[in-house]
């Protein structure tokens, strides 16, 4: 089971990082929901998305720079997207597009919960 986990993540990368960026995103949402803070889930998202840009881009700045590009236009093009192939697109948009979608289904979960329990004012002493 586990061996076979281990070699669907290994042929199908974009999926991985999807289902990782899923259980990332969920995670950084609960700890920032229960540290109440502001628009949690967007938070969570961002700082997945950000987390695989940068790797991707990462990866991709090198892999420029061993492809002969000197180095500043090998960031530039790991920045602005240029130079990029067809695998480091995915790898990136998948868990972007995951993070996000959590993020909503998070949000709308929360908002929904929120308009079905109104919060009632503590009553002061005896009626």
């Amino acid at each position: 089971m586990l061996g076979t986990l281990v070699a669907f993540m290994v042929a199908n990368p974009a999926m991985s990082h999807a289902l990782t960026a899923t259980l990332e995103t969920a995670g950084l949402s609960a700890a920032l929901i229960l540290l109440r803070s502001p628009r949690p889930e967007g938070i969570a998202a961002l700082v997945v998305s950000t987390y695989y840009y940068g790797r991707e881009a990462g990866q991709r700045e090198h892999d420029i720079k061993h492809a002969g590009w000197d180095a500043v236009q090998a960031h530039l093009g790991a920045e602005f997207l240029y130079g990029w192939s067809l695998p480091n697109l995915q790898q990136w948009v998948a868990p972007t597009c995951a993070a996000w979608v959590v993020a909503g289904a998070i949000y709308l979960i929360r908002s929904r919960m929120a308009r079905a329990a109104p919060l009632q004012p503590p009553r002061r002493g005896r009626p």
